[in-house]
């Protein structure tokens, strides 16, 4: 590639050949894009499946990680990326058609934007539709309400803040702000993305594209959003880091992150069998933010047939 790419595509990858083929394939035929790919320590082949892709799409650029995780094989690649844009791509995920193109039409009209990102929907590993993201957030479904064309995120920090409401796959972001930031703080055991959201949320203003045009595996074996005792150690960190920007945007931002914390405690609860503290923290939960997600939670944990308290 000879001419200077529009958009730098990164995806991580470890033992994911299974998915990987479909994650590359539907970023689609744009020749004005790099695929920067890091092998972060795989042993299922996918390192012999990269050379032969990388012959096959003069687009595909592929790195050795050092079996360090996500975040460090993303900092690699940012450190390599050649275009001032980068959209990042899990190789569980899969970007839908127009997603790509809905991006950098909203990033040409608004060159000060800093990250933009779309709705995507859950997928099992049967690929069966467990639902859009953007309607498990009652905030930001409410700000949201019947929008269908991108705009401009009002009070960014403080809603990013206050939910979860970016798929690392649906984020597109300005490649000198992703190095001013230094990278994915690779200090933090677990919710890194959200450390980095937040950061550039405070550097400039945040696109939202509310199209569903990415799918997220969830439960796959491994993943770290299942290593939830240490996400929530990582949440108060990041919390404590930004609390400030956020609350000077929104008073009211801390009441979502906190339903968020006791909702992931009550997890923890339930999976060491605690299910009496599982209750108890569900219920904190739900007061803190009433949401139809957290009242099916709560009847769940009610119905359990067995209760012992921690």
């Amino acid at each position: 590639m000879t001419t200077r790419p529009e958009v730098s595509v990164i995806i991580p990858t470890r033992d994911a050949l299974d998915r990987l083929p479909a994650a590359v394939a539907s970023i689609g035929p744009n020749p004005n894009l790099e695929i920067l790919i890091v092998d972060d320590g795989s042993t299922d082949g996918t390192l012999a499946w990269l050379g032969e892709l990388a012959v096959a799409d003069h687009r595909v650029r592929f790195m050795h990680g050092s079996k360090t995780g996500p975040s460090r094989a993303r900092n690699l690649a940012i450190g390599a990326a050649r275009a001032p844009l980068v959209a990042f791509l899990d190789a569980d995920d899969r970007w839908l058609p127009g997603k790509l193109d809905a991006q950098l039409a909203l990033h040409r009209a608004h060159p000060e934007i800093g990250l933009s990102f779309t709705d995507y929907r859950h997928i099992n590993a049967r690929s069966h539709d467990r639902g859009g993201c953007f309607a498990h957030w009652p905030r930001f479904a409410a700000r949201l309400g019947t929008a269908t064309e991108p705009f401009i995120l009002a009070r960014p920090v403080a809603t990013l803040y206050a939910e979860h409401v970016v798929g690392t796959s649906t984020v597109m972001a300005r490649t000198d702000l992703l190095q001013q930031a230094g990278g994915f703080n690779t200090g933090l055991a677990s919710a890194e993305d959200w450390d980095m959201w937040l950061t550039l949320a405070g550097y400039a203003p945040v696109g939202v594209v509310p199209n569903i045009l990415a799918e997220n595996l969830v439960h796959r074996p491994g993943n770290v959003t299942g290593r939830m005792d240490l996400r929530v150690m990582a949440m108060r960190i990041i919390a404590e880091r930004h609390r400030a920007g956020a609350l000077a945007e929104d008073p009211n931002a801390d009441t979502g992150f906190k339903a968020r914390i006791f909702a992931a405690r009550a997890e923890i609860a339930a999976a060491n069998g605690h299910c009496l503290r599982s209750l108890a923290l569900r219920i904190r939960a739900l007061a803190y933010q009433p949401t139809r997600r957290g009242a099916y939670d709560l009847m769940g944990a009610i119905y359990q047939p067995s209760l012992r308290s921690a």
